[in-house]
């Protein structure tokens, strides 16, 4: 039956998930992209679409007011009914959220009214003609069973590079690193969430990074990410540069530019990953097997809380890292 969606004329994807989860979907949406013989027509945030989509299809219907993964209130209710004329005729909808979440509630409703001729999804709630296993592992691979459905050959790490930001941002954040002294190495830290559970005491990251700095004088700190979390006031703090409240696709070039990355379970970390960049991942609420690091060289540190990983965990996976990596 694959084979014959693969002639579908009008293929929708639907994507409402947060901006680490769109990260973990890019490899499956290439390879997507590479198999059917049509455009796809994207379902999903515009800020999803801005940051990673964009070079899917230059065309999409955005459904930012949909309520995410987390289950927020949307601003507005969802105009269904306007969302499936944007649409027009479906043949094939593909659901990409795999998990059972407030936004995939918003998606039933729009099943019914685009009435697609076959649905691809994970959920069995008896909407879809083709229900994909839930299998254990990571999230990034989970999603990627969408394409090797239609080609089990398909091979994730070959659709895994970079978020695609724009070459203007990508240039800035090299010109910043191009400003650092000759010789220099950059540790790009993440530390704030809008999750509590998933925060790392702050202390502990300025410990940390007085340590790090202080065991590795090639090295410095940029601390990205949108909160306001004072990183530069430990011992080493001259070599501690905030770089908070920058444009997410500028931050992501920074950490695309660093050497090495600390952070938690967030957007940024996936990032890193896709560039490659060696990383260690703190974990609490959730688990690394599903969404920490996948394809880059890593140290994952696990606790049932994140207040039970110690400061000297931390620094001695960043040392191992760094002398291996660095």
């Amino acid at each position: 039956m694959s084979a014959e969606l693969l002639e579908a004329r009008r293929p929708v994807v639907y994507f409402a998930n947060n901006i680490g989860d769109s990260i973990l979907t890019l490899p499956t949406l290439r390879a997507l992209a590479e198999v059917f013989s049509t455009p796809l027509t994207l379902l999903c945030p515009r800020r999803a679409f801005d940051l990673c989509f964009h070079e899917i299809n230059p065309h999409f219907v955005d459904i930012t007011d949909m309520p995410p993964a987390l289950g927020l209130s949307a601003h507005r209710p969802l105009d269904h009914d306007a969302i499936a004329a944007q649409v027009g005729a479906v043949d094939l909808l593909i659901n990409a959220v795999p998990w059972n979440m407030p936004s995939n509630m918003f998606f039933q409703p729009l099943l019914e009214r685009l009435a697609p001729t076959a649905a691809i999804g994970f959920l069995d709630d008896g909407g879809y003609n083709i229900v994909l296993p839930k299998d254990s592992g990571h999230c990034a691979d989970l999603i990627f069973t969408l394409a090797q459905l239609f080609d089990p050959a398909l091979r994730i790490d070959a659709y895994s590079h970079r978020v695609p930001i724009p070459p203007s941002v990508r240039e800035k954040a090299r010109s910043i690193r191009a400003m650092l002294p000759m010789g220099t190495k950059v540790l790009a830290v993440h530390a704030d969430t809008g999750w509590t559970a998933k925060q790392w005491p702050i202390t502990r990251f300025i410990t940390v990074l007085d340590q790090f700095l202080a065991r590795h004088p090639d090295y410095v700190v940029w601390v990205v990410g949108m909160g306001h979390e004072e990183l530069n006031v430990g011992r080493e703090r001259e070599r501690v540069i905030p770089c908070l409240g920058l444009p997410l696709d500028l931050a992501i070039g920074l950490v695309e530019r660093a050497d090495l990355f600390l952070g938690i379970d967030s957007c940024m970390l996936h990032a890193a990953d896709l560039a490659r960049v060696p990383g260690v991942g703190l974990f609490g609420p959730t688990r690394s097997a599903a969404w920490g690091f996948r394809f880059g060289p890593h140290r994952h540190l696990d606790m049932p809380s994140t207040a039970d990983i110690t400061v000297a965990d931390v620094v001695a996976a960043l040392d191992e890292l760094a002398g291996h990596h660095g």
